[in-house]
């Protein structure tokens, strides 16, 4: 039994080393720590000017095909339009109240901690309600796209709104 055991410990053991194939892309091995005052901000729909969020890149580039993350700052009071993403995102607040929901949907304002997914094609809004709100923003694949809720698909994912106090770590 014991000699069994060990078998079964070493072959898993040699099984999750190997996954752990290390990467040959000196670009992908890189780490970069981006501090507040290195960050480039821009706005998140630049076609909607001051009226958009201010979106600050932290790696990636939201606008072509590839993984991105990205602050975006919204102003006391912002709602969106109702709209679509041509891709599924997850966000977290990092500072402030947004809601993140259906047009028709009650507010649920998630505070600083809370988690939430949108997923490509699902019409949706975004608030925000405190004096300074701040969230970050991930996306595996690109370009991050704001389109009208007329071209609303679904794509089987369903929304996602946790708010802290439903998160244990």
């Amino acid at each position: 039994m014991k000699k069994t055991l060990l078998l079964v410990l070493a072959i898993a053991t040699t099984a999750y080393t190997n996954a752990q194939t290390p990467t040959t892309d000196a670009a992908k091995s890189e780490n970069e720590v981006v501090t507040a005052d290195k960050v480039e901000w821009g706005w998140l729909n630049p076609l909607r000017g001051d009226k958009s969020p201010a979106a600050g890149k932290l790696w990636g580039d939201r606008t072509k095909n590839e993984p991105a993350g990205f602050l975006v700052k919204f102003k006391k009071g912002f709602s969106s339009p109702p709209h679509i993403h041509n891709i599924t995102y997850r966000g977290v607040v990092i500072k402030g109240l947004l809601h993140n929901d259906d047009e028709n949907a009650e507010k649920q304002w998630l505070p600083a901690g809370s988690y939430w997914q949108q997923p490509a094609g699902e019409a949706h809004i975004t608030a925000a309600d405190a004096e300074d709100n701040l969230a970050f923003l991930d996306i595996q694949e690109g370009p991050y796209l704001v389109q009208p809720t007329s071209e609303a698909f679904d794509n089987g994912e369903r929304p996602v709104n946790v708010d802290k106090s439903n998160l244990v770590w």
